[in-house]
This record gives structure tokens, C-alpha cells and sequence, in this order.
């Protein structure tokens, strides 16, 4: 995700060029070096849909008795133990149950592999638990290195089947892939499982302003796209198998594994558990913050198209007649709604029966939840529904919103904390 001025005050462990590296942080900064004028701020748009206050739903914090060091993801472990795992930022993974009982143990031990990985958006990224783990143990991580910088998928196995509470084995670590990365921001990382037991990938387009060097729409980049991949076969050498039906599997001027292109900073995949469509938010750069329903062979737009309007800084297309796809929403920080937004879920779950079929996302900066109500028959937005919005002096910088076991969403905090939407009983 991206770096917002308030985060100047409680960063430390950012240096100045770490700063100047994030695109964000002040819409009048050019990129060191350029000459190009800044563009004059646009006139602010009327909003897309009203947006209205949803009542009896709370935020409530879970009881544990520790922080977790900046939660990015949770995955639920697919075997009978009701154990979902915690990713942190800085190599430690937790599973933890989320039943009010306050329980959680060690899993992994990742933080020695991540000395020295201190930048803002570096670090671990993601888990996902392959689909048949009760049987075959594997699961599959996301995070960055150093010397040189680049993002790494690997796979790796936990304890026996026998053991209740499964520990990861480091030891049997299977790098699947490794994505040279320019910068130390707009990694995106985020990965998981599809209905159809392929792994997905979501790459953010490397960092720089305005991406310069197009990398969100260059076919033969993996950045700025979402790959899919068969983690269970082989193509040739390569450690993984192109599924057969992804969309570019005939064209030799694109790289196999992609299934959508034209993404900034991808955060928070999550499929539909009814209908299996994917969805996607994508963290934009100074004007829009985007929800998209990702389809296959999908182009998103970006750096070409800046939320739903056509981007300033590149005149003509990457490739000629390039076909874009507008997002299902998009909020701007003309209007003060947010500044870095986080994925998100369309619920399907059963406590809270106002949000069913709505699609709950927030911002991290500003810490509102919201709730994005659409037309069944259209499948569009049409109503924004403010789920929670955060007190001054709450510290609550979401940083996933995702499901437990059973579908009820769960919100991770920069600061340590986890949190529910429940039912409002007052």
C-alpha cells in the first residue's frame, strides 16, 4: 500500500529516499529529477452513488493477549482445526482461532529471512493454503528480499497430517517464482486460491510516478497485472504449469501467466463464495481508489486510465487499440473520502443479513469501512453504505478486510489489532 503524509509522523524506519520514492505522499512533489510542470488539480467530480449511514453492525476488537506486528494477511487453514493464520509484515506468522477464546501459537519464523527488509511496503505479503492441505500440507507464501530487490512466491510444508496443530517446515521452502522489483514500493503481493484450485497473484506495477515505463500495460511484464497459475503441474522447466485456459495461452507477445493487466497497486483479492467471480481493489496514486470484478483476459486500465477517467501524464495507448474496463466504483480524495484503499469481499455470510451481497472494503488512511450495495439485475453500483468510521483517537489502520471460517469479516490494523462487523444488539 502507499505511504499518506500522516504516516511522515510514525514511520521511522523511512529514509528520505524511501520518501521520495513513494508517489503519494504529496500530489505537488514531481519525481526527482523530471521536468515535467505539475498538472493543475482536476475539478472535483459529483459523487458516483449516495452514500448513506448502515446501522446495527459495530466494530468490535478481538481479545488476544499480544499484538501482532502489522497484520497484512489471514488464511484459513482447510482442514478440520478451525485455525486461521496471521501474516506479519516482518516475517512472523501466527495461527490463531477467531472464537472470542483469545488462542494463537507460533507457525512461522520468518523474521531472520527478513533482516534488513524495513521499507514501508516491504516485506511479507501474503499465504494461502493450497486447496487439498489436510491431504498434501503445502501452502504458498508472497513476500520481498533484498540484493537484489524482488518479490518471491514459494511454496512449503507443514508438520504431518497427524499433528493437530501443524507447524510450517522452512526448511522444505520451493521458490515458484521471483519478479525482479525497481523500487521498494507498489508491490501489491496478495495471493490465494480460486474455485478452481489455481493460485492468483496480484503484482503492483513496481513503483515510480505515473508509471513511466508502462509496466501495468507491457504484455511481457508480469508487473501491474494479476497472474494465475497450476501450482500442482509443470510447463517445461518451469516450476509451475500455465493453466490451458488462461486467456493469453495462444499469444506469443504475452506472458502466459497473466490473467488481468493494467492494475497500480493490487490489494485484497477475494472471490465470491457464491458465484466465484474475483474482485479486486487497486491502491490509486493522487485522485481514485478502485473496486474492479476482475475478468479474464480483462485490461484495467492503469497507467492509461486513472480510476474511471482517462490518466494526465500519457497521451496515447501502450499498444494500439487497447480496450479498458472501468471499475465497479471509485471514491477520489478531491472529496476527502479516503486515500489508500483496502480490499475487500463481497459477504455472503449469515450474522449480518443487511450486508448480504453488498462489498465491504475501507481505507486505511482514513479508516472507514464501507459497504458497496449493487443492483442484482445490473450487477452495478448503487449505493455506498458507511459501515464504520473511525473515532480521532482510534488508531485503526486497516490493512485487510477478509472472512473467518465460516464467512463473518474480519478486519486487520496496521497497529497490532484484529477486529469484527458484528450485529449491534443495543
Amino acid at each position: 500500500m502507499k505511504t499518506p503524509p500522516t504516516a511522515l509522523f510514525w514511520l521511522p524506519v523511512l529514509t528520505l529516499a524511501a520518501l521520495l520514492a513513494q508517489p503519494s505522499i504529496y500530489a505537488a512533489i514531481p519525481e526527482i529529477g523530471s521536468t515535467l510542470p505539475v498538472p493543475e488539480q482536476p475539478e472535483i467530480p459529483p459523487p458516483q452513488i449516495p452514500e448513506e449511514p448502515l446501522g446495527g453492525i459495530l466494530l468490535r476488537k478481538l481479545a488476544f493477549d499480544r499484538e501482532f506486528d502489522s497484520p497484512v494477511a489471514l488464511a484459513s487453514v482447510p482442514d478440520a482445526s478451525g485455525e486461521q493464520v496471521i501474516a506479519m509484515q516482518r516475517g512472523e506468522f501466527c495461527a490463531v482461532r477467531l472464537d472470542g477464546s483469545g488462542q494463537w501459537r507460533p507457525f512461522l519464523d520468518f523474521r531472520e529471512k527478513m533482516k534488513g527488509v524495513v521499507l514501508f511496503e516491504e516485506g511479507v505479503h501474503g499465504i494461502a493454503f493450497h486447496p487439498r492441505f489436510a491431504e498434501n500440507r503445502l501452502f504458498y507464501l508472497s513476500y520481498s528480499q533484498n540484493n537484489p530487490r524482488r518479490t518471491v512466491i514459494s511454496e512449503m510444508r507443514a508438520s504431518n497430517a497427524k499433528d493437530s496443530t501443524p507447524d510450517a517446515l522452512p526448511h522444505t521452502e520451493r521458490v515458484l517464482l521471483e519478479i525482479p522489483q525497481p523500487l521498494a514500493d507498489h508491490w501489491g503481493g496478495h495471493i490465494l486460491f480460486g474455485p478452481d484450485g489455481c493460485l492468483y497473484i496480484a503484482l503492483g506495477d513496481g513503483g515510480l510516478r505515473n508509471d513511466p515505463y508502462r509496466q501495468a500495460q507491457n504484455p511481457w511484464g508480469l508487473h501491474g497485472k494479476i497472474l494465475r497459475i497450476d501450482v500442482d503441474g509443470r510447463s517445461g522447466a518451469l516450476p509451475y504449469a500455465i493453466p490451458a485456459d488462461n486467456p493469453f495461452t495462444q499469444v506469443q507477445t504475452v506472458r502466459q501467466e497473466i490473467y488481468a493487466l493494467g492494475f497500480r497497486n493490487p490489494w485484497g483479492l477475494s472471490f465470491d463464495a457464491r458465484t466465484g467471480q474475483l474482485w479486486c481493489a487497486d491502491v490509486g496514486q493522487d485522485l481514485w481508489e478502485e473496486i474492479n470484478r476482475v475478468e479474464s483476459g480483462a485490461n484495467y486500465g492503469w497507467s492509461e486510465r486513472d480510476g474511471p477517467t482517462k490518466s494526465s501524464f500519457h497521451t496515447h495507448s501502450f499498444l494500439p487499440e487497447t480496450n479498458t474496463t472501468d471499475p465497479v466504483h471509485a471514491y477520489t480524495r478531491m472529496r476527502g473520502e479516503g486515500i489508500c484503499i483496502v480490499g475487500g469481499l463481497l459477504y455472503r455470510g449469515q450474522k449480518l443479513p443487511q450486508l448480504y451481497g453488498e462489498f465491504v472494503f475501507a481505507d486505511w488512511g482514513y479508516g472507514t469501512v464501507w459497504a458497496l450495495g449493487m443492483d442484482p439485475t445490473s450487477g452495478q453500483a448503487v449505493k455506498r453504505h458507511v459501515v464504520h468510521r473511525k473515532e480521532p483517537e482510534h488508531k485503526f489502520n486497516p490493512t485487510l478486510v477478509t472472512v473467518d471460517v465460516d464467512g463473518e469479516p474480519v478486519l486487520l490494523s496496521q497497529e497490532g489489532s484484529l477486529y469484527r462487523l458484528e450485529k449491534d444488539e443495543d
